[in-house]
């Protein structure tokens, strides 16, 4: 998660420099203005995506796990299934990583920066409030309360679009190019994102989980709203002049608010009529299967086209993509599948006190937060003595790591006993330890792979390409984000004995959740090895690019 914004200022590349007053710690003082804003829309983004999927499966009256003293009926919410709520979450973790190409070339072309920051914020902060009336004015089970919902969620999407890739590169351009200070100033900027996320469970989960669903929306908005607040007070002292359009080209910008709260509306009508019902046929196999043969032909005639010395570091970072995406597959897991074991079949108790469910999803940028200046300085250190592991390994130590991250959940889940009540008739329940483990292996995995791959891309892709090989990079992001969604909606027929995985390690739900998590064991160790056997063969393709 923390490279997001760093990858992203790299497709905007070439903007010159605008002036800003002040310095703090030798950086300009803007790049700690756009570090909050940055922080409050992390904050408010996390904290509705780790109450996204609780909110949607808890029961129209009463809670799967209620707080002490809790009245019959505390806190009801929509009742979806499981499988709905999570290709749901699928979908709209899937979109955000997709819409913001799209928005990066709003911003570059028609708006600037500046302004698509500004529409994105505003769209965003309009979708939680959006989400926040859907649970405190309508029933949870009145169609026209969960259309407002989606509308909600319609524009965070949207919103997130033009927000991500502007305020990024806004980082960029305070900067003249080559100035060393650039990549340290990223380093800066992203612990504004992973504070955001570690912050928001505590706030935006808390209220969710133990006042009421619609009241952890709704400060999600307000962190939203400080964000822009601060950007609106602080951008005349401090980023005068950062993000304007390009010349000459006239202010489009409350076209793209009408049209973004528009569209938004649309698809949310388009729910409310059901005609998105059917939308999931266009996922079948055969369908799957002719895309990527498509897929497949384009990259292969866009490596033939390259010259001659650029189509083998071109070719790799399209194989890097693959498993690029295999691993999100599996890491995206915590926010849906890891998240429903977490509320329903893990003992969060440490000492006489109960940690709450969304409060796990603070673990990943907690451990960042430590892990990740030890891996960069590690990183250097091995690089001076000629020591740096290939990028091949670097992947290959990622996806391992993810993979024996789901060796834990899957060692918790054999010690599960379930009643004949099912969920809600938990005898034993798997010790916190386990779920506390997956998450530091999974974000150990996540530092060896993701900002080692991203910065890869920027290294080998050709020049002219660069912006363009990112933005499919991404899109490997969205595939992946989408299909592990679609993935995890299987559990159920795990459960009910419809759908059966080629190795079985017992009866009962615990067992079930033991496959089910087994999958993500086998495909994502599978593909760190893979690579690595791989990698003599990458790594001449790789050529005169840095190991």
């Amino acid at each position: 998660m923390f490279v997001y914004s760093w990858a992203m200022s790299t497709m905007h590349s070439g903007s010159a420099p605008s002036p800003s007053r002040g310095e703090l710690l030798g950086h300009p003082v803007g790049l700690f203005l756009l570090f909050m804003v940055e922080m409050w829309e992390r904050f408010s983004y996390y904290g509705m995506r780790a109450l996204l999927v609780l909110y949607l499966t808890s029961p129209t009256s009463g809670m799967l796990k209620k707080p002490s003293g809790a009245p019959d009926g505390f806190n009801p919410g929509p009742g979806w299934s499981d499988a709905d709520a999570i290709k749901l979450y699928g979908w709209y973790t899937g979109l955000a990583y997709l819409l913001p190409v799209i928005g990066g070339i709003i911003a570059d072309k028609l708006i600037g920066t500046h302004r698509s920051m500004l529409v994105g914020g505003l769209l965003i902060m309009l979708g939680h409030i959006a989400l926040a009336a859907a649970g405190g004015m309508w029933s949870h089970t009145d169609p026209v309360g969960m259309t407002v919902f989606i509308f909600g969620l319609a524009l965070i999407v949207i919103g997130t679009g033009h927000f991500k890739p502007s305020v990024s590169v806004m980082v960029g351009q305070l900067y003249k190019e080559g100035d060393p200070r650039r990549d340290g100033a990223f380093s800066i900027f992203y612990m504004g994102i992973n504070l955001g996320a570690f912050l928001c469970a505590f706030v935006c989960g808390t209220l969710g989980e133990k006042v009421g669903w619609h009241w952890g929306f709704g400060s999600a908005a307000v962190g939203m709203f400080l964000g822009l607040a601060m950007y609106t007070i602080g951008r005349p002292m401090f980023l005068k002049s950062v993000g304007e359009p390009p010349a000459g080209v006239s202010n489009f910008t409350p076209l793209f608010l009408v049209f973004g709260i528009g569209l938004a509306a649309a698809f949310a009508v388009l729910f409310h009529m059901g005609a998105l019902s059917g939308f999931e046929k266009l996922l079948s196999p055969p369908v799957v299967i002719t895309l990527g043969v498509i897929v497949l032909g384009l990259a292969t005639w866009f490596v033939a086209i390259q010259r001659p010395g650029d189509r083998g570091p071109v070719a790799s970072i399209f194989i890097f993509m693959m498993f690029n995406a295999f691993f999100w597959l599996a890491f995206e897991q915590a926010g849906s599948s890891m998240t429903l074991f977490t509320d329903r079949y893990t003992d969060a108790r440490i000492g006489g006190w109960v940690m709450p469910t969304t409060w796990f999803q603070s673990v990943n940028p907690a451990i960042i937060f430590i892990f990740a200046p030890i891996f960069a300085a590690l990183w250097t250190a091995l690089g001076r003595r000629k020591l740096n592991p290939s990028q091949p390994v670097k992947i290959s130590m990622g996806l391992i790591l993810l993979g024996i991250g789901f060796v834990m959940l899957v060692m918790g889940a054999r010690t599960i006993q379930v009643g004949p009540g099912g969920p809600e008739d938990v005898m034993r329940k798997a010790a916190i330890w386990f779920i506390l483990g997956a998450y530091f292996f999974h974000t150990m995995g996540e530092l060896c792979l993701s900002p080692t791959g991203l910065s890869y891309v920027t290294k080998a892709a050709p020049v002219r390409f660069v912006s363009l090989l990112m933005g499919i990079w991404f899109i490997s992001s969205f595939i992946a984000n989408l299909s592990g969604g679609l993935i995890a909606a299987q559990t159920e027929k795990l459960e009910k004995g419809e759908l059966k995985l080629p190795w079985s390690l017992g009866e009962g739900t615990g067992s079930v959740q033991a496959d089910f998590f087994t999958l993500f064991v086998v495909t994502s160790i599978g593909a760190g090895v893979l690579i690595l056997v791989l990698s003599p063969l990458l790594k001449k393709l790789m050529r005169h690019t840095d190991d």
